[in-house]
């Protein structure tokens, strides 16, 4: 399901709206949203280091986006 709702979203963004870039930030122990993430496209672009205390420890978080090139 979340891979049909993302495909739909991107091609919202890139067929109507004309969007060039798409940003997001995803924690970086979310495997299974990275993979998702990078299978559309996206590209890791940055890290927020620690950025969230969750289940008693610190995570980071990942810094992604997805640029539409014309044509694409």
């Amino acid at each position: 399901m979340g891979s049909a709702l993302l495909t739909a979203l991107l091609d919202l963004a890139d067929n109507w709206l004309a969007l060039r870039r798409i940003e997001l930030e995803v924690y970086a122990d979310n495997s299974a949203a990275l993979a998702l993430y990078r299978k559309q496209g996206f590209e890791q672009e940055g890290r927020a280091r620690k950025y969230a205390f969750r289940d008693g420890r610190y995570v980071d978080a990942l810094l992604m986006a997805r640029v539409c090139t014309p044509g694409q």
